[in-house]
């Protein structure tokens, strides 16, 4: 017998949380059985520098993400959503249980890393500190006086700096010619990231879906754009009940 055949049809209940704290109730301890999604808030892009001509800055990182499968065999389940963090914060861990994502980072704008809470971002899956799961996009690169910003990376792409890898769906913001644009916000499973700022101290633009990193802000002439905020995360619980 395989071990979905002990389930009839799909889920029996589908809960989903997309902000704040509380406790879960299954519908059974004996017989359910759960698909635990979670993932961490994204962080917010970090804003630019004015006075020009000034240099942009760069983006947030994306929020890690668990996907497991568990007995619920407790009588409840205390969770909090990560949210997703302001201009130049980081993103807030999400955990169900013992389960946890962490949010993504905005110092060197490392994406959130796969059950580790090193800021180095080594929690790059196959590492010595990687678990299952997957880590945030880093946040794309600042953009010098005159240069666009960096690209953010995609899902599972979480080094910053030298060995960032510009492979995610927010483009960088582009330059006037004078000041430099901002890094794009990283992607995370079920978010994107914010576009970086263009032009004249232009804001970054928010991550989308759930834990996306914003965009970083765009150098001024006179003030510089304001980081993006990233984007909350999320915890979907799908509960089946063993026939």
């Amino acid at each position: 017998m395989s071990y979905f055949s002990q389930f009839t049809g799909g889920p029996a209940r589908v809960t989903t949380y997309t902000s704040g704290t509380g406790t879960f109730t299954p519908l059974s301890t004996s017989q359910s059985f759960a698909r635990i999604t979670v993932v961490g808030g994204g962080a917010g892009g970090s804003t630019a520098a004015g006075g020009g001509p000034s240099g942009g800055n760069i983006g947030g990182g994306g929020g890690a993400s668990r996907s497991v499968w568990i007995k619920l065999s407790a009588a409840s389940y205390a969770y909090a959503v990560g949210a997703g963090g302001s201009a130049g914060n980081a993103g807030s861990l999400s955990r169900f249980g013992g389960i946890a994502a962490n949010g993504g980072l905005n110092s060197s704008s490392f994406g959130g890393s796969a059950g580790s809470s090193l800021s180095s971002g080594s929690g790059l899956l196959g590492s010595g500190y990687g678990i299952g799961g997957d880590s945030g996009g880093a946040g794309g690169e600042a953009g010098a006086p005159g240069s666009d910003g960096g690209r953010g990376s995609a899902l599972n792409f979480p080094a910053g700096g030298a060995y960032r890898t510009a492979n995610g769906s927010a483009a960088g913001g582009t330059t006037d010619g004078v000041n430099g644009g901002g890094g794009g916000g990283g992607d995370s499973l079920m978010g994107f990231g914010g576009t970086g700022g263009s032009g004249d101290g232009g804001n970054g633009v928010a991550g989308s879906g759930y834990g996306g990193g914003g965009g970083g802000g765009a150098g001024g002439t006179v003030t510089g754009g304001t980081g993006g905020a990233g984007s909350g995360g999320i915890i979907i619980i799908e509960e089946f009940l063993q026939g």
